[in-house]
């Protein structure tokens, strides 16, 4: 596994994982219909939002 791609799945640097994982397995479900995953993005977005500051 690349360096790059394990620091991003160590929870230690992204806190936010499982919000990643939820967003990125709807769009595969939903066939990329970003519409229809509009509320995994927005739980996503809160937490980087919330660790980053």
């Amino acid at each position: 596994m690349p360096v790059v791609t394990h620091r991003l799945r160590d929870p230690d640097i992204n806190p936010c994982l499982l919000e990643s994982d939820a967003s990125r397995r709807c769009m595969d479900e939903n066939n990329y219909d970003k519409e229809r995953c509009s509320s995994y993005f927005l739980k996503y977005k809160n937490c980087r939002r919330f660790w980053v500051s």
